[in-house]
């Protein structure tokens, strides 16, 4: 069995990192109003990049994956890109986030993100805040405070000709946790955040996707015979605990889709109660696994119809 050397970060890094956030005596939620994004065309494309895991900035590795982020976004043409987590493992994590900021800048590209396990090891979350105000391009926002709700926790409303056409839902999946499987969940306050929207999406008849870094513990319930794309080549290193969510999104019937990172090996998707479960492509050559790396493009039909494909580094020429 594959063991993954670099997940087993000590529990401390973690706890350290989130108490010199709070410790710093700045208030870094903010309201719970949607973020908007408006469509030049009746349908939505999504880019999902994850891990890249930016190292030194300067390196071979990052530079190529700088290099095959610019290539997907210009072989896609995406109105966003989504990037689930682990943008950085280094002691200098905030500012590879500023020199990626300052690359979708430059390709004048819709960007968003959340956290992963590995964005707090050597720094606080609030060494990151102070740099979203720079990028023109950002769609961000830390959300409002969730008990245990960490920080990101926010909703991208898209529209086309000033009519509502489909959510986007983003959540902090947290780091390391001291439980067997070793990693954070959503808690019951960002399940219950999630429902109340999801409650008014079904009354307004909008569709949605759902982004996070670690899997749901459903993800487990993966097998060949079920997938829809790509492949299984690792365990699944799922939440620490299962508080309901997926029941949620069950329970509501608008989200079509979630989407996550983590598991490098990792790049299938199967369809579970009718929601797709998707891995994206890891996207960074720092990362973990000698194999190839991508992302997983994700459509929405004028018709709020979802369909998602990989896309890897060769198919682009990088």
């Amino acid at each position: 069995m594959f063991i993954k050397q670099w997940k087993f970060i000590p529990v401390a890094l973690g706890i350290i990192s989130l108490v010199s956030a709070c410790s710093s005596g700045i208030n870094h939620y903010t309201d719970d109003d949607p973020l908007r994004l408006d469509l030049a065309e009746e349908k939505l494309t999504i880019l999902q990049l994850t891990d890249l895991h930016l190292s030194f900035g300067i390196d071979y590795n990052d530079r190529r994956t700088y290099r095959l982020i610019e290539a997907l976004v210009d072989e896609t043409n995406p109105d966003i890109v989504v990037f689930t987590g682990d943008m950085s493992m280094a002691p200098f994590g905030p500012q590879l986030f500023n020199q990626l900021g300052e690359t979708m800048e430059r390709l004048e590209t819709k960007w968003t993100f959340i956290f992963g396990n590995h964005d707090n090891d050597h720094a606080s979350y609030s060494e990151y805040f102070p740099l979203l105000s720079k990028f023109d391009h950002l769609l961000f926002k830390v959300g409002p405070e969730l008990e245990d709700g960490g920080f990101g926790n926010f909703k991208i409303e898209t529209y086309f000709n000033n009519n509502h056409f489909y959510n986007l839902y983003l959540l902090d999946s947290h780091t390391e946790a001291d439980v067997e499987i070793g990693y954070g969940w959503l808690s019951e306050s960002q399940v219950e955040w999630y429902g109340a929207h999801a409650a008014i999406d079904k009354l307004d008849g909008i569709k949605s996707s759902v982004f996070m870094h670690i899997p749901l513990f459903e993800y487990t319930e993966f097998s060949d015979e079920l997938a829809v794309d790509g492949e299984q080549g690792e365990g699944v290193y799922h939440q620490g605990e299962n508080t309901g969510f997926f029941d949620e999104m069950v329970l509501h019937g608008v989200s079509q889709g979630v989407f996550v990172g983590h598991d490098h090996l990792n790049n299938f998707s199967f369809l579970n109660e009718g929601i797709l479960l998707a891995y994206g492509y890891a996207s960074g050559y720092n990362g973990y696994g000698n194999t190839s790396k991508g992302g997983r493009v994700i459509e929405i039909s004028s018709t709020q119809v979802l369909s998602s494909t990989l896309i890897s580094d060769t198919e682009v020429g990088v």
